[in-house]
């Protein structure tokens, strides 16, 4: 039986995905890894590259695009590993990155899940994400995004980890279930960040555990889709995870963030919604929040019977959610600048 098992969710990846299989079989923990891919019906000849290039990886073929989640789950199952390793196709790892994450994940045996240091493919020296941090309206957002490469050096505990490359113990998600697959795609780490925590599970991060991504290849950094999903599924999580208060007041801190967002574009010029309007219009904007709105709207009853069924794991009370909001919260002002 293996000690880890890598799973890689692979959609069109025929640009990176081979990179990212060449860096798991340098791992200094390769002897004890088996590799997964499971594929989202790629139409760019990338799972036909894999098949001929690596004949000792296992390749789940989903035979639609199932999102993330589906994938995700799909790959869990087919494994045998003590660890799960998730991985985005666009990430290659640093030869001792799997292996900085056991020794982190196995300094508590509480710590459930461990994050990887993550840097930008394209430039080394900035930070893509060290962990996840929250902002009060359910929102999550990269850790250091695109600050310097060397100023997340220290081992901590974070909210949680992106799945672009992280470490799962396994009889932790035996214990809380697999990815919800009603996300689709974006919030799907945060959700099972949400659900480890409420289960008492931590997160550790490693600074030392690096790997390399290209951020938002497929769906585009600053697309409607994109934007539409992250939108709904924070939603999704206030309405799994928030005590009642909490969610009441998520929605003033929506209002302050956007409107703080809106004039952090307009006359400092920064900011994810700056990028943003660079090719959409305004009202798309508005449209996308709307629409992302009205679907939570719709599926409330669906996440409100998730959220008693969660009752089952959760071993924390109302007060401690509250206190891991304002642990490991953002400001409003560091938000808007976010790109």
């Amino acid at each position: 039986m293996h000690t880890i098992s890598a799973i890689i969710v692979n959609y069109d990846g025929i640009d990176c995905v081979k990179d990212c299989i060449d860096s798991l079989k340098r791992q200094t923990m390769a002897g004890e890894m088996e590799i997964i891919v499971v594929d989202n019906d790629s139409k760019d000849g990338s799972l036909g590259l894999i098949k001929r290039s690596f004949a000792d990886v296992k390749v789940v073929e989903m035979g639609y695009n199932a999102g993330w989640g589906v994938a995700c789950n799909a790959g869990i199952n087919a494994s045998g590993g003590r660890y799960l390793v998730m991985l985005n196709n666009d990430i290659y790892l640093d030869n001792r990155c799997v292996e900085e994450m056991v020794k982190a994940v196995e300094l508590d045996e509480r710590y459930g899940s461990c994050a990887s240091r993550v840097l930008l493919w394209e430039d080394h020296k900035k930070t893509e994400v060290a962990g996840v941090v929250l902002y009060p309206d359910g929102l999550s957002v990269a850790r250091g995004r695109l600050e310097p490469a060397d100023r997340y050096k220290k081992l901590e505990e974070v909210f949680c980890a992106s799945d672009c490359c992280c470490l799962f113990r396994r009889e932790m998600i035996e214990e809380i279930g697999g990815y919800d697959t009603d996300f689709f795609i974006y919030a799907d780490d945060t959700d099972i960040g949400w659900k480890h925590r409420i289960a008492g599970w931590r997160c550790v991060y490693a600074p030392e555990a690096v790997s390399y991504h290209k951020h938002s290849h497929k769906s585009g950094g600053y697309s409607s889709f994109k934007a539409f999903h992250v939108e709904r599924n924070r939603l999704y999580i206030c309405i799994k995870y928030f005590p009642i208060p909490s969610l009441i007041a998520g929605v003033f801190f929506s209002a302050y963030r956007y409107i703080f967002q809106f004039f952090t574009a307009v006359f400092g010029h920064k900011g994810a919604f700056c990028e943003y309007r660079k090719g959409h219009s305004f009202m798309e904007g508005i449209g996308i929040i709307l629409k992302a709105y009205w679907c939570a709207i719709r599926n409330f009853g669906l996440f409100w019977e998730k959220r008693q069924a969660l009752k089952r794991i959760k071993r924390i009370s109302n007060s401690e959610i509250h206190n891991l909001i304002r642990r490991f919260s953002i400001t409003t002002r560091e938000i808007a600048r976010y790109e």
